[in-house]
């Protein structure tokens, strides 16, 4: 039997989620860097998230033109490119010397990322039968959670034995296998019918997505200019995307956004729920590290440690709930998993305080990774049911890049607002615990705390000139303050994360009454009245001539 043979959808599929793991992985590992980052390059909170959001920006500005260049293309090459540019641009990243280096780096990086990912999901609505794709997108999301397990292990790991460069540089290898496998066992086809290249909305997409995002994560900054940069940047983006919705309804011929989609109720709210849960997801990821490492004084691995568990229930939920994903209740298990979600992060921040044993944080953290887990195969099956397979790239690169724009509001504004509130909370705390400083001690200490530029998460070193006894008394001070402090400003926070993830069940709920809910007994459109027998997208060879994914002359 070939190794392409469709016979064996299964273990394509697992080629394909190595190199799908290795760019999920990539997020998860460098956001467990972040703190050793601030400190080794002396960098504030703001230049750090940029580290992680300059990948997550390039990715979500090209996931649509990259959906439509693997319906172009062909997946399998858009797929390999992507992994060849991304595991290139990791061996840089970890032989940078500066942080504006290791962001530029991060762009390409996300470049290769836009490219792989939506490659990924529009292969199993080809693979796999409708009875079938709700499991194979079940193991699809049970990728998404194994890699927010290994991811901080791993990061943890190799930053504790070999430095954090390693976080980077262990994706080459793992990149070069997962190329050698998908251009070995993963099938090279392309659709029947040819798709036009809508050459004004890549450009009008590429460029408004790209502006907003950019505005966005320059918001908030502390210095007048750059607030009013970040805004001229988000207007020009806000312009661009007006101009793009009105070229896609008065487009000729093939728009880059198939009109089918968004005239398809369950498409754009499966597709709004995913950006809030991702919202969630990435905006919240950090703030706990932070906590877990700079507030509790956990190193990367034992923080990683700590989350595992958690995250691991992410993975093995979404491959059970993904067996369920294409009955009556899906919208059902979408919404409760939004419930679940929102309740695990409301507990977790209820429940830290300074000092306290972290594991005891482990309950609530399992109820808010379960309840991801019962998200992941909802939403895209919800999403992507009934999509022809000619637009199967470039639905899932819309459906992706609504989670990649969900996940960069997400780290933005959690991000700016948690910045804002420690600046904010920082005096208050500071000087309610120097009332129990010595009289002469207590302005001595609070002025040199607020005098020092920072976010409130680095302990300043104790002023020159004092005794043993006034040096200790300095470092309890700082303690109690920078603890305080964080935990004020997190809860406060997370108030955010939480409120989306509730507006995203409200809109679940007008999910499972949308006439393209499958739960409502709508039907698939015969492959055959889009011209692919058999339900895939290439032609079949007669039997006996060869496997169904070789093309013969002319079938295109």
């Amino acid at each position: 039997m070939s190794p392409a043979s469709p016979r064996r959808p299964w273990q394509i599929l697992a080629v394909l989620c190595t190199g799908f793991f290795a760019i999920t992985m990539d997020t998860t590992m460098v956001n467990a860097a972040v703190p050793i980052m601030i400190s080794e390059f002396d960098a504030g909170l703001a230049e750090a998230l940029w580290v992680v959001n300059a990948y997550v920006l390039t990715c979500a500005a090209l996931l649509i033109t990259a959906g439509r260049l693997g319906d172009r293309f062909g997946p399998k090459r858009l797929y390999l490119v992507g992994l060849a540019v991304f595991t290139i641009a990791a061996a840089g990243c970890g032989t940078c010397d500066s942080i504006r280096e290791l962001i530029a780096l991060r762009v390409v990086q996300g470049l290769g990322a836009a490219l792989l990912t939506p490659q990924t999901s529009a292969f199993i609505t080809v693979l796999f039968p409708l009875r079938l794709r709700g499991a194979a997108f079940g193991v699809w999301g049970g990728v998404i959670g194994l890699s927010a397990v290994a991811g901080p292990l791993a990061g943890g790991g190799l930053i504790a034995l070999a430095g954090w460069e390693w976080i980077f540089l262990a994706h080459v290898p793992l990149g070069c296998f997962a190329f050698v496998l998908a251009a070995v066992f993963v099938p090279d086809h392309r659709p029947r019918v040819p798709h036009r290249w809508d050459v004004t909305g890549t450009l009008l997409v590429t460029s408004g997505l790209a502006a907003l995002c950019y505005g966005l994560l320059e918001f908030g900054r502390p210095d007048g200019a750059a607030s009013a940069a970040s805004g001229a940047w988000i207007g020009v983006g806000a312009v661009l995307l007006v101009c793009l919705v009105a070229q896609q309804r008065r487009a000729r011929g093939e728009p880059l956004v198939p009109r089918s989609l968004y005239r398809s109720p369950a498409f754009v709210r499966a597709s709004l729920i995913g950006a809030g849960v991702h919202f969630a997801v990435i905006g919240t990821a950090l703030p706990l590290l932070l906590y877990l490492q700079n507030i509790l004084g956990h190193d990367p691995l034992a923080a990683a440690t700590i989350t595992a568990p958690s995250a691991l229930a992410v993975g093995v939920t979404a491959v059970v709930v993904g067996r369920w994903s294409l009955g009556t209740h899906t919208a059902r298990l979408l919404t409760l998993g939004v419930l679940l979600y929102a309740a695990g992060l409301a507990l977790t921040v209820l429940c830290a305080r300074p000092g306290m044993n972290a594991w005891q944080l482990l309950p609530p953290m399992l109820v808010a990774d379960a309840g991801i887990g019962c998200t992941l195969a909802p939403v895209t099956a919800l999403a992507l049911h009934g999509v022809a397979p000619p637009l199967a790239s470039g639905a899932s690169g819309v459906l992706n890049t609504a989670r990649q724009i969900g996940g960069v509001l997400g780290g933005v504004t959690v991000g700016a607002l948690l910045r804002l509130r420690l600046s904010a909370d920082l005096p208050v705390h500071a000087h309610a615990a120097g009332k129990g400083l010595p009289a002469e001690l207590r302005a001595p200490f609070t002025e040199s705390l607020l005098s020092r530029p920072g976010d409130g998460l680095v302990r300043p070193p104790a002023p020159v000139g004092l005794s043993p006894y006034e040096t200790d008394c300095f470092a309890a001070f700082t303690d109690t303050v920078v603890q305080q402090t964080f935990i004020s400003a997190w809860r406060t926070t997370m108030a955010l994360p939480v409120g989306v993830l509730l507006l995203c069940c409200l809109i679940g709920r007008r999910l499972s009454r949308s006439p393209a809910n499958p739960a409502d007994g709508e039907h698939v459109r015969p492959a055959r009245r889009a011209g692919f027998p058999n339900s895939l997208p290439f032609r079949m060879p007669p039997q006996g001539t060869g496997n169904r994914f070789s093309r013969p002359p002319g079938s295109y």
